[in-house]
């Protein structure tokens, strides 16, 4: 599954690169930071829809490893979209030297999910609270791509070479993986992604 890891995460990144730097005004110089983040951030919630369908299927090392690769993909992008927020890189986030509200509701939303991922991942769980955590984590990561893109969801002449934002995208891969996750039955959701 690390293959498929490796194709999710480069065409993720192709995506990205070809969206905001082969049709739109990123230089290609923050393939790094900014554009590598993007592809990261995408390839997260790619991982957390296999996740719900290895949930689905009930088959418990894909559930496992495709759980772990996005809790870790979205630590990545969290510490990389906190070492790169700026005006520069997301001025509709600010207002003058602060953040506005859009911004600070759309930072909130994305620690809270982070945590609830680090949570699934740091020690054995009750089953309750796995799966509370599971859904609020779901939640939390759609009401993040939400705010951040709702904006320009429906302004389709706007979209760099026609290609969907990246939040919009996102977004519908968490909707979806939500609605599995509320509708798995009690004994699948029983394939902890901490089990050994």
């Amino acid at each position: 599954m690390i293959k498929q890891l490796l194709t999710v995460l480069l065409f993720t990144t192709t995506y990205a690169v070809m969206r905001y730097a082969g049709f739109g005004d990123v230089s290609l110089i923050h393939l790094p930071g900014y554009l590598l983040n993007k592809g990261i951030s995408m390839a997260a919630v790619v991982a957390l829809f296999m996740a719900a369908q290895g949930l689905v299927r009930g088959q418990r090392d894909t559930y496992r490893f495709w759980s772990r690769a996005s809790a870790h993909l979205a630590s990545v992008h969290v510490l990389l979209s906190l070492a790169l927020l700026s005006q520069g890189n997301y001025p509709k986030f600010f207002e003058g030297d602060r953040m506005n509200l859009t911004g600070e509701g759309m930072l909130l939303l994305g620690v809270l999910a982070a945590y609830c991922f680090w949570r699934l991942g740091a020690t054995e769980l009750q089953l309750s609270l796995q799966r509370t955590l599971t859904r609020l984590a779901c939640a939390l990561v759609a009401g993040h791509l939400l705010i951040m893109g709702y904006g320009g969801w429906l302004q389709v002449e706007k979209w760099h070479g026609g290609l969907p934002p990246i939040t919009l995208l996102c977004f519908l891969l968490a909707a979806f993986s939500l609605i599995v996750f509320l509708g798995a039955r009690e004994k699948r959701l029983s394939l902890s992604a901490v089990e050994e």
